[in-house]
């Protein structure tokens, strides 16, 4: 029995090195980049006891994209909870949280995984399943007085993705860094539904 517990317990610590190691390789070389074989290398463990517990890359990928978005939800949705914390504070949060994201990323990891049909369907619910909190949020904003009354905050938010898309498809982040695509889109977005009140604390604590 203690052998048996020991077995398990060394499987599940194995399990998350191995998830850990291949989200490192796959966002800083890409996901096509990088093969199984190349991930059991680096852990120095063998190509079957990789195969005994991720069947195959597509599954791999998607449990650790599965992961870093409940983390990062959870860790949002903690962070926008707290009574000190209004709108401006968590959109801050978010824009500077995702910065730093992208900074550790190769984009090319972003296009990759688009290409996996069972991460694709599962970034779409995500997506559908995060806009109910999204249009509490935008109103909430505009209850704050930070965030404008008049615009359709569905339309803006569609806007958004779209520009995120084409910036995938046309491969832009060939031409220009991430970080600058994204402040762009993004900064242009936020200070134009804010009011003057949001448009000061956008200005002086993300102009910088």
């Amino acid at each position: 029995m203690k052998k048996t517990c020991t077995q398990t317990l060394y499987r599940q610590e194995l399990k998350g090195k191995i998830l850990q190691t291949a989200m490192e390789e796959f966002t800083q070389k890409g996901v096509r980049a990088v093969k199984m074989d190349d991930i059991a290398t680096r852990l120095s463990i063998s190509k079957r006891t990789l195969y005994e517990i991720y069947s195959n890359k597509e599954d791999l990928l998607l449990e650790g994209v599965r992961l870093y978005h409940n983390e990062s939800a959870a860790y949002m949705k903690f962070f926008s909870i707290q009574p000190e914390h209004n709108v401006m504070d968590i959109i801050i949060e978010f824009y500077q949280k995702k910065m730093g994201d992208l900074a550790r990323t190769n984009p090319v990891f972003y296009s990759d995984i688009h290409k996996y049909e069972t991460v694709t369907a599962f970034l779409e619910e995500e997506h559908e399943r995060n806009e109910e909190e999204a249009c509490r949020f935008f109103e909430r904003g505009i209850h704050e007085g930070f965030f404008r009354p008049d615009f359709d905050y569905g339309i803006i938010s569609r806007i958004g993705n779209v520009a995120m898309k084409y910036v995938m498809e046309t491969k832009m982040y060939q031409e220009y860094d991430m970080q600058y695509i994204f402040r762009n889109i993004v900064f242009t977005l936020i200070r134009g539904f804010c009011t003057q009140k949001g448009i000061e604390i956008i200005d002086k604590r993300l102009s910088a």
